[in-house]
């Protein structure tokens, strides 16, 4: 959203964020739907939280879609993909049946590239989430910095962003927001794949 606003003369009329119909989670990373909220607040753009399931998840995108387009005018939908093929094609054959434009900021740039501009803009993040085949339990917690991601280009076949799912984060400052995201660390939790850490 930062580099799709800095490109000048773009607006954005809401945050669209698929949540679990079964939990208070956002479907795509399981961070908790109160902190969403609170990040929509820092950044002062409304939030639209559309519970769904994984069987339902395109019917109920395409349903939210079709509301923001017909009651809003919203035309355009921003996504922040980098490479991987799969995800944006299956973007672009949503946004493609609903009539609205997909646009990708990102896709294409080196990743590092991305990642050099995050940390050099001033964004700060915290890791929630490792998958348990590339990274230990250990790294969850830990504030992506330039310690960070030297630690991740150690690792062979490892992508800084994360953009193969190795890790995901939480954003709770930078120059969107009009302050800090406030929140506690919580526990950690794991499944088959993945440690978490959970945030309050």
């Amino acid at each position: 959203m930062h580099r799709f606003l800095a490109d000048g003369g773009n607006e954005v009329f809401c945050l669209l964020n698929m949540s679990d119909a079964n939990s208070d989670r956002s479907r795509s990373h399981g961070i908790r739907n109160e902190l969403i909220r609170r990040q929509s607040e820092k950044v002062r753009i409304p939030l639209i939280q559309q519970p769904t399931t994984r069987a339902e998840y395109e019917k109920d995108l395409k349903a939210v879609m079709a509301h923001l387009k017909k009651e809003h005018a919203v035309d355009t939908g921003v996504f922040g993909d980098i490479f991987v093929r799969e995800h944006k094609t299956w973007i672009e054959r949503v946004c493609h049946d609903m009539d609205i434009t997909p646009v990708f900021p990102l896709w294409g740039m080196d990743t590092e590239v991305v990642m050099n501009g995050f940390l050099k803009e001033g964004y700060k993040s915290i890791v929630i989430s490792v998958r348990k085949n590339k990274l230990p339990p250990s790294f969850l917690g830990r504030i992506v910095d330039e310690a960070f991601i030297n630690d991740l280009r150690a690792i062979p076949g490892m992508d800084v962003c994360g953009e193969n799912g190795e890790y995901h984060t939480f954003v709770f400052d930078g120059p969107s927001l009009a302050d800090v995201v406030p929140f506690e660390k919580g526990e950690i939790t794991e499944n088959e794949t993945h440690h978490f850490l959970q945030l309050r």
